[in-house]
């Protein structure tokens, strides 16, 4: 899971890159980075937020009428800081120039590896679409057709998800194409305004620097932008999209949109069904901020028990994207406050999206608790997640997830309750889930391994039962 961003146009990008990049900080904490190019190479990137790798006007302001950016969730590669800065992105190779930055996540690349000549400069899984890319365009003269030949070269040996975006040169001609896996796991936009087209991972970034949406890039196409600003696309594999559904639970922005469709909107909606399907006696609805605020309106309207903030954010880093469970534990630590005039005394609602170790959940029952609160009834706008995902989340182990025994077998709510302290414990439905969303959704990590794509549920499966506690399990050959 990452943000990218790619912009070309007649006049320079790079401000309108930096400005983007700050509308997709919330998909990638990690590192930050961008590319401009005018015949030249331009990068800046390193590990940190956009704020830091972007600390003075020389690293905001380069030259060139295109280029792209990427703020890093790491689901390659280990998590030290020197990691970080070494598997940032954007990456790039000469000969022919290419620059790419990539959202998702292809798990065969032990596979990847051995179909290029070139050596991987870094650990992360744009190496698998960069090189073979570049190893295909190598010697050709690069143009719109030759670009649609690479993909449909290169999609079909690609396994995972891929929402991903390039420059290339090879003369006069630059371009600025993306490329997407079939199933459009992760999303992708597309919009322009007078000067410029841009690429993004969600809408909202349109709305920050005054873009008209035009589409949702559809799965298995290739979209290639020349300089003059026209607008080439082929749809290379045509299967049904079934983008994440955590995607629509936790990581997009609710003033984002993904495949028309709003993520306020769903999230509403789900907290709505929720309070329908386990309803509770209770004096107030507290949202766990910000993840849980959206299906705790929508429970709310449902139930007619008033909302109320019972629980205050101090920090804006977001504690499920942290690279360690000590920094998740550090950031619900430090960065959650407790108003003791609001809870103390009631029966509280406690809404969230989604919980998979527990470890979090456990600490804010136990706050709201101490804060004086009568009672903790815990409502998840998610059901139970049971099984890493291979697709660009980064939940490496099975042994890491709350709803499952140490034996693998499942545990019932009650038992999640008593673990997490809590008075009662209840999860949305699949049904109410997929209706909320409104249209196929992958859901592999809470129905494994039927709610993958149907070409993937082998592989998946031979991924899971190669599983270790602290290493991803498309990592280990």
């Amino acid at each position: 899971m990452c943000g990218i961003i790619g912009l070309v146009g007649d006049k320079p990008v790079s401000y309108l890159i930096y400005k983007g990049l700050f509308a997709v900080q919330h998909r990638g904490q990690s590192s930050a980075g961008k590319l401009t190019y005018d015949g030249n190479i331009h990068m800046n990137k390193d590990a940190g937020l956009v704020r830091d790798v972007f600390n003075d006007s020389k690293k905001i302001f380069t030259p060139g009428n295109l280029g792209i950016g990427h703020t890093r969730y790491s689901t390659a590669g280990m998590d030290d800081i020197e990691s970080l800065k070494h598997n940032a992105q954007p990456e790039y190779v000469i000969n022919p120039f290419l620059a790419g930055v990539h959202n998702g996540n292809i798990y065969n690349g032990y596979e990847m590896r051995k179909k290029t000549k070139r050596t991987p400069r870094t650990e992360c899984d744009i190496q698998w679409l960069l090189l073979p890319l570049a190893d295909y365009l190598y010697g050709k003269k690069i143009d719109v057709d030759t670009i649609f030949e690479a993909a449909e070269w290169l999609m079909p040996q690609v396994k995972g998800s891929y929402s991903a975006l390039f420059i290339t040169d090879s003369g006069e001609n630059p371009l600025l194409f993306a490329i997407t896996d079939p199933r459009k796991i992760r999303p992708l936009v597309l919009g322009e305004n007078t000067n410029y087209k841009c690429f993004a991972s969600e809408t909202r970034v349109f709305k920050k620097i005054n873009f008209r949406y035009i589409e949702d890039v559809p799965g298995g196409s290739a979209v290639v932008i020349d300089k003059e600003g026209q607008i080439h696309e082929k749809r290379i594999c045509k299967k049904k999209e079934m983008p994440c559904m955590f995607e629509f639970v936790y990581f997009a922005k609710p003033d984002s949109r993904i495949n028309g469709r709003s993520i306020h909107n769903v999230r509403v909606e789900i907290g709505r069904r929720l309070a329908k399907e386990a309803p509770v006696d209770a004096d107030i609805i507290c949202p766990v901020p910000e993840s849980g605020r959206r299906y705790a309106i929508g429970f709310s309207r449902e139930s007619g028990i008033p909302l109320d903030e019972g629980l205050m954010k101090d920090k804006s880093e977001r504690s499920f994207i942290q690279q360690t469970q000590d920094k998740r534990e550090e950031i619900v630590a430090e960065g959650l406050s407790f108003i003791r005039s609001v809870l103390k005394g009631k029966k509280v609602v406690l809404i969230d999206d989604s919980i998979v170790r527990g470890t979090n959940m456990r600490k804010i029952v136990s706050g709201i608790r101490e804060a004086g609160a009568k009672e903790v009834h815990v409502r998840i706008g998610c059901p139970p997640l049971l099984a890493p995902c291979y697709l660009g989340i980064d939940m490496r182990s099975r042994r890491e997830f709350i709803a499952r025994n140490p034996d693998g077998s499942l545990k019932d709510w009650d038992q999640i309750a008593k673990e997490i302290g809590a008075d009662s414990l209840a999860y949305i439905s699949h049904k109410s889930l997929k209706e909320s969303i409104g249209f196929d959704i992958c859901t592999g990590c809470i129905n494994f391994p039927d709610g993958y794509p149907p070409e993937m549920r082998e592989d998946a499966l031979q991924l899971f039962n190669r599983d270790l506690k602290d290493r991803r399990a498309y990592e280990i050959m």
